[in-house]
């Protein structure tokens, strides 16, 4: 690995950090440098622009949880219901409050079309209906469509109940049990 392969791998670490703590609204150039004991021009050296940048250290975010929410998932595979239910109890759990916030903020970026954070939802969302589809114990030709309302089950309680979680308790229970009474 070459010393700028290295010092691309350590401004990544440190930003995402940062991204994690303080989400998207702190990301000019200049602010960005400064976090990682740098200049704005050092940092276009190791990446050809911010886009590249933000898209870098995003990538790396979401490379993280992946790795964590396969940890917490198993070998698989889940009925359906089990898998509601795991990525809900990963969700209320504190340690990833931070990755639920980044996604929003992404996601609110990327709903008024700017760019890169259009491209990186996309690429995440599509990435995790994929890996939620790939452990469901469910028909191939539904996996897919299964595996999104799912997601899009436990990210709006998240957003309806950002504040409390606990709240999305009971919708989650009752799409569980929907989901256990059709596929046992």
């Amino acid at each position: 690995m070459s010393k700028k392969d290295i010092r691309r791998t350590e401004i990544i670490a440190t930003l995402a950090g940062h991204f994690l703590s303080n989400g998207l609204a702190d990301t000019g150039l200049r602010r960005l440098a400064e976090l990682t004991g740098t200049s704005d021009r050092m940092l276009l050296y190791y990446f050809d622009n911010k886009d590249e940048l933000v898209s870098a250290v995003l990538a790396h975010v979401g490379a993280e949880l992946a790795q964590t929410l396969n940890d917490v998932a198993g070998p698989g595979p889940l009925s359906p219901a089990q898998a509601l239910e795991m990525l809900w109890r990963t969700a209320r759990q504190g340690e990833f409050a931070d990755h639920l916030r980044l996604f929003l903020d992404i996601s609110s970026l990327a709903n008024r079309g700017n760019e890169p954070y259009r491209t990186i939802a996309t690429q995440l969302t599509g990435g995790w209906i994929a890996w939620m589809s790939a452990m469901l114990d469910y028909p191939e030709h539904d996996r897919e469509a299964l595996a999104a309302l799912i997601l899009a089950t436990v990210d709006g309680q998240v957003v309806l109940f950002q504040n409390d979680l606990a709240q999305g308790d009971a919708a989650i229970a009752q799409f569980s049990k929907m989901l256990q009474e059709r596929h046992p």
